[in-house]
């Protein structure tokens, strides 16, 4: 399985329900992945993507403070498969330990191997575009995504459907 890495493209409101789409592409823009998310998750993107931070901190926020103050790196979220019009994510997490307990300094970290942590596509791809972090899809996932009705639902896609936040 290979991972293809993706780009938030944009969040666009779907004229026919209340939800969103979060617009993955890659950087050919050969391959999109719409993502259909809730009005919540799609504004917290949307937030991450125009580096708009809340007065007080979000669960993203408090995620990434938490993974700091723990010296956890995320190395990179994968959306890894679908099942009946669900996605299913993972965030690859490293955790950084000191060699020596008695030397506490960024200099002396022993990187130990890859966790990995299922999460929503949702809150997978909005902490990785608050902490610059990669996102990627396999190439199943990019593979199944594919169907006649998705295909023809985004052919009928008007630039008013974007709205203003088309990034």
């Amino acid at each position: 399985m290979m991972n293809i890495p993706l780009n938030v493209d944009a969040v666009i409101s779907d004229p026919n329900t209340d939800t969103q789409i979060v617009i993955l592409k890659d950087k050919l823009n050969l391959d999109i992945l719409p993502i259909w998310v809730g009005m919540a998750e799609g504004n917290t993107i949307r937030f991450a993507l125009e580096g708009i931070s809340a007065p007080r901190p979000l669960s993203h926020d408090l995620l990434q403070d938490l993974l700091e103050q723990l010296n956890v790196q995320l190395e990179k979220v994968v959306i890894y498969d679908i099942s009946e019009n669900t996605y299913y994510a993972s965030l690859h997490l490293i955790q950084n330990r000191p060699k020596n307990p008695d030397e506490v300094s960024d200099k002396v970290l022993d990187v130990s191997e890859e966790q990995t942590v299922d999460a929503r596509p949702s809150d997978a791809i909005a902490i990785a575009l608050r902490m610059g972090i990669p996102i990627y899809a396999t190439d199943v996932v990019l593979q199944k995504k594919g169907s006649e009705n998705l295909d023809h639902w985004l052919e009928k896609l008007k630039p008013k459907d974007f709205g203003p936040y088309d990034a």
